[in-house]
């Protein structure tokens, strides 16, 4: 994408979160394209877009899978911490923990060791 500039923010008023992952309907547009065509950041900009811009859980996870998927180390983080939170599959949290990890993300270590803590101390099994 040419411009990934916010959509319309003046450079004289306060900045927030929304803001700054704002899309126009343009932009929104191309990255989907992108992001259906296997672009793994265009996938995690639209995965932001729909977290801190409309607050849709759903349209976010669809775009924060796809990225994960595609290898964006970010995003397979993320996804890991957000099945690890939601508590309800453990496994693929360890997964994309260590897809993360293979992938040079730092913080991923962390949170696999977090996961296979939890996992033991819970009892977790697929299963429950």
């Amino acid at each position: 994408m040419d411009n990934d500039a916010p959509a319309s923010i003046s450079s004289l008023s306060p900045v927030s979160g929304a803001q700054t992952f704002a899309l126009t309907d343009d932009q929104r547009l191309a990255l989907i394209a992108k992001a259906e065509a296997g672009n793994a950041e265009s996938a995690f900009r639209l995965s932001l877009h729909y977290t801190f811009t409309f607050s849709d859980a759903e349209q976010a996870m669809h775009w924060l899978s796809m990225a994960a998927r595609a290898g964006h180390g970010i995003a397979q983080h993320n996804l890991a911490y957000d099945l690890y939170m939601d508590g309800t599959d453990l496994e693929k949290a360890a997964y994309w923990a260590a897809e993360a990890q293979k992938n040079g993300n730092d913080e991923a270590g962390w949170l696999l060791k977090q996961i296979e803590t939890e996992k033991v101390v819970s009892g977790w099994s697929p299963l429950t």
